[in-house]
Formats: structure tokens, C-alpha cells, sequence
């Protein structure tokens, strides 16, 4: 293909993260994946059934393929595979019967896995083990996830399985409990450097330091997102590539809109032009993903600028409201698999973040004079805020379905426990609810299921907020646990017998019984 810039001659290339991706445990990007994996097949005694947890682009389905060929390979060099041998070069080739590779995103029921099921028991048809790499392993549904727990638990000797996921959470104790983990995680610069330098050499293209820099400091920590970008900057600017090509491309591939420009317009709050811009970009083709996940390192830094951390940028928004940000950006990036217009989520980012400000802003200038207003919004770095969140505990009562919906996507189970309690009091922005078992008020103390609880209040109430629970009165008889009848109350109580979905009682009695 012909390409414009520093040398305008054709170009002949393969996929890079595919030409380049490793073939060898000594090829891998991570140290300690190298390390791990090599005791592992030095051991003389390979488990069967893997669990790669990390990142994406971090390279664990490139080590799930090292690892199908080294089980097979007939000349193995200190557990590592030859590369030379037919069963190496079978794999490789991708043409192998007996290394099956699935996308649980796209195949998540139950007859998927009962069909790995019927395959797993076939004897292989080459090769000496058959391996079966299940990537996105989160997303399969709870059934699938029981049919083949009897497999994970009891393999037949023949097979090995390696599963992956980015979001081991959603993975059930019961699967996790019968694999082996194995853990990746993002590149360092350095590490990052190295993997570009290795492709730069093996392209021979002239690039300079200061643009190798940008293109690692872009990558977001991915070891394929540094090779893709690497790829489309060769495809368009040849093999001669100056930082002004670099430059250009990212300027490009964000539709022309920077993060400093879109932070400024937030700072100052006009919506309409935001979404203006991003519309211009819709029609340019901007990459929202990239755009996104570029932002989010962006805005990132500048939250840990706010916070202290020596060497961070600094931002005119505040560190409370870039606490914000983030976490409609997070959402954002969730919603993007389910929309079809690539910009619609980021809008919608958007449109609350600034909507959520404006109604704090126009709540507090209706209730309060100026100087208490300005006195509110001083941040103290105490245990309990003296900041008043402005907000009465009955209007949480009446939001209180809202609160459920804001947490429910985050934790089923922290949602079902919160059926079960209600807002007490407000103590400045400390928000007590009275829980009325002691098991949900343990669960809900717990430092991660408190910090989606305070991120659901948060995005209610419009300002941050602090949680604490406390134990529901006691009646006189053997001591048990009795909900203070109010209007609301009695509806949820009613509610959480009518309404409570199978996923919810699940997932409570997971946490219970395990």
C-alpha cells in the first residue's frame, strides 16, 4: 500500500502485535510472567486448569499459547517450546484441532458450555494435551459457569484449560478455588520502551526518542496498544517518522478536541459546546475508545496532582468533582460494548457530570447565603467533614430507589443489603444508615462495598459523602433485630419480598454460605 510522508514508497507489513507477538516464555513482556510460567513447566507436574488474570493488551492470551505449545512440543528446551517441531509448528499456524480458543464475551450460555464439555472428553487428535484457552471468562452467565465447574474441578487427564478474564471478581469461588492463578498487570515505561524498540528494529524505521516517548506515554500501559498505534503511524507516515508525525497522529485520532481544551470548556460548564465538539469529532471518525481511555490517564493525573503526589499536573476542576469525572468516565467505557454511536456515552458523561454541578450549585444558592456557600465547599481532612452536603435525610429517603439503581451495577449483593437499611441521619456530609443485621452492616463496612455505597450517595446527593451504619434497635424478645415502621420503610420491606430478582437472593446467599 502506498503511503503518504517522510518517504513516499510502498509499504509491505503484517499486523505488528501479531507479527511480533511472543513465541517463547523468554519472549514475554513481564518479568514475573516469565518467571511464574517457567516454574510451572520446569515443575515436571503441570496443572490443568489456569486462571490469567489482568489488563488487556497485557499478554495473556500470547502466554495461553506459549504455554499450549510447550505442553505439546516433543523437543522442549527448559520447559519452553522448541518452535521447530510439527507440533509447534501446527500450533502456530493456528491450524490445530486440539488447541481451542473461545471468546466467552460471544459464547457465555450454557449450551457453550456444554458443548466445551462434549470436546473436552474427546481424546486430542494430534496432539498430546488438549488445551482450551476461554478468554473474557467473566462474562460467562451463572449457569455456564456451573456446567463447568465439574469439568474445572475433575479435568480428564488429556486436557489442560487456561481462562482468562480482566475482571476476576465476577468469577465464582468455586471456579477460583480449582485454578491456577497467574497474574499480569500494565507495562512499565521501560518495559514499554523495550517492547516498541524490539518492533522498531525488526521494521527498520528511523524514529527518534522523543517519539518513541509520546507513543508509550499514549499507550495507557497496554503492550498492544503500543504495537497497534506503532502500526497505524507506519501506515501512514512510511518508515521515516518525525515527532511531528506523532504529534499530528494523536491530534488526528482525538478529532482535533485535546483534554486541555475539553477541560477548560468544563471548567467553564458549557455544555452545549462539549457536545458540539464531540459531534464534529463523531463525523471525523475519532476513535472514541482510545479518546476515552486517553482521557481517563489524563484526567487521572490531574486527581493525583489535586491530592499532593509530587510531579502530577494540576486542574482548575476540583479534586472532588474530578472524583466525579472519572467515575462517569468508567461508566462510560462499560456502556460502549452496548451503543451504537461511539460518542453517545462520553455526551452522556458529560451531560451529568455538568448537570449534577449546575443543580448542586442552584440547591445551595436557593437554600444558603454566599458566605456559607463558600464556607461549604472548603474540604476538610478530618475523619468527619464539617461539610454540609445540603441535602435533608428525608429527600434520601424519597431518592432511596435512585441510590439502589446508582450501586446495583457495581455489586448486586451491596445493593440487596441496602434494601434492607435506611438513611438515619446527616452529620455535615457523614450519611448514617441503620442496618438491621449485623452481617449486612459488616458487609457494607467493608472497605470496597463502602466506596460503591459512597459513590451511589455521592452521585445523588451531588456532593462526596461519608458512610457509617449502625445496628437497628433490638426488641425485648431474645434480642432480635425490629425495622422502625415509616411509609417508606414498610414499602421496601415489601419490596424486598415482591421484587428481590433471583440474582439478588444469589448473590446474598453467596456472600452468606459461599
Amino acid at each position: 500500500m502506498l503511503v503518504e510522508g517522510n518517504s513516499s514508497r510502498m509499504v509491505c507489513m503484517t499486523v505488528f502485535h501479531l507479527k511480533y507477538r511472543p513465541q517463547k516464555i523468554a519472549d514475554l513482556d513481564l518479568a514475573e510472567v516469565r518467571l511464574s510460567l517457567s516454574k510451572v513447566l520446569n515443575s515436571g507436574d503441570v496443572p490443568q486448569s489456569f486462571l490469567f488474570v489482568g489488563p488487556k493488551g497485557a499478554g495473556k492470551t500470547s502466554a495461553a499459547r506459549i504455554l499450549a505449545r510447550a505442553v505439546n512440543c516433543l523437543n522442549p528446551e527448559n520447559g519452553d517450546p522448541c518452535g521447530e517441531c510439527d507440533n509447534c509448528k501446527e500450533i502456530v499456524k493456528g491450524g490445530s484441532l486440539d488447541v481451542i480458543e473461545m471468546d466467552a464475551a460471544s459464547n457465555r450460555g450454557i449450551d457453550e458450555a456444554r458443548s466445551l464439555k462434549e470436546k473436552a472428553y474427546l481424546l486430542p487428535s494430534k496432539l498430546k494435551k488438549k488445551v482450551f484457552i476461554i478468554d473474557e471468562v467473566h462474562m460467562m452467565t451463572r449457569d455456564a459457569f456451573n456446567a463447568l465447574l465439574k469439568l474445572i474441578e475433575e479435568p480428564p487427564a488429556h486436557t489442560i484449560f487456561v481462562l482468562c478474564t480482566t475482571d476476576e471478581e465476577k468469577i465464582p469461588d468455586t471456579i477460583m478455588s480449582r485454578l491456577i492463578k497467574v497474574s499480569f498487570r500494565k507495562g512499565t515505561p521501560e518495559e514499554l520502551r523495550k517492547s516498541l524498540r524490539r518492533v522498531v528494529e525488526g521494521e527498520k524505521t528511523k524514529i527518534d526518542e522523543a517519539s518513541i516517548e509520546m507513543v508509550v506515554a499514549k499507550s495507557d500501559g497496554s503492550f498492544r496498544n503500543l504495537q497497534k498505534t506503532f502500526n497505524e503511524i507506519v501506515l501512514r507516515y512510511g518508515q521515516d517518522i518525525s515527532l511531528e508525525n506523532v504529534e499530528s497522529y494523536f491530534d488526528q485520532k482525538n478529532g482535533g478536541y485535546s483534554y486541555e481544551e475539553i477541560e477548560e470548556d468544563m471548567v467553564v460548564g458549557e455544555v452545549a459546546v462539549i457536545l458540539e465538539k464531540l459531534e464534529k469529532m463523531a463525523e471525523k471518525g475519532a476513535d472514541f475508545r482510545s479518546y476515552r481511555e486517553g482521557m481517563l490517564v489524563y484526567f487521572q493525573d490531574k486527581l493525583l496532582g489535586g491530592l499532593g503526589v509530587p510531579g502530577r499536573g494540576v486542574s482548575k476542576i476540583a479534586v472532588v468533582d474530578l472524583e466525579k469525572w472519572l467515575q462517569l468516565l468508567i461508566v462510560a467505557g462499560k456502556q460502549e460494548k452496548d451503543v451504537g454511536l461511539e460518542q453517545l456515552p462520553l455526551q452522556l458523561a458529560v451531560a451529568e457530570f455538568l448537570s449534577q454541578k449546575s443543580k448542586v450549585k442552584s440547591l445551595k444558592s436557593k437554600e444558603e447565603p454566599e458566605e456559607k456557600k463558600i464556607e461549604k465547599i472548603e474540604i476538610k481532612n478530618e475523619a468527619k467533614s464539617s461539610v454540609n452536603i445540603g441535602v435533608e435525610v428525608e429527600e434520601i429517603m424519597r431518592d432511596w430507589g435512585k441510590v439502589l439503581t446508582a450501586v446495583k451495577p457495581f455489586n448486586h449483593s451491596v445493593e440487596a443489603f441496602l434494601r434492607a437499611a435506611r438513611p438515619k441521619s446527616i452529620d455535615g456530609n457523614v450519611i448514617t444508615l441503620e442496618v438491621y443485621y449485623p452481617f449486612h452492616k459488616d458487609k457494607l463496612e467493608e472497605q470496597k462495598n463502602r466506596q460503591i455505597v459512597e459513590n451511589g450517595l455521592s452521585q445523588i446527593v451531588g456532593s462526596p459523602v461519608t458512610l457509617e451504619c449502625v445496628l437497628g434497635k433490638n426488641n425485648d424478645r431474645g434480642g432480635d433485630l425490629i425495622v422502625q415502621s415509616s411509609p417508606v420503610v414498610e414499602n421496601e420491606k415489601a419490596d424486598v419480598a415482591k421484587d428481590a430478582s433471583s440474582d439478588d437472593i444469589y448473590d446474598v446467599a453467596k456472600e452468606i454460605f459461599g
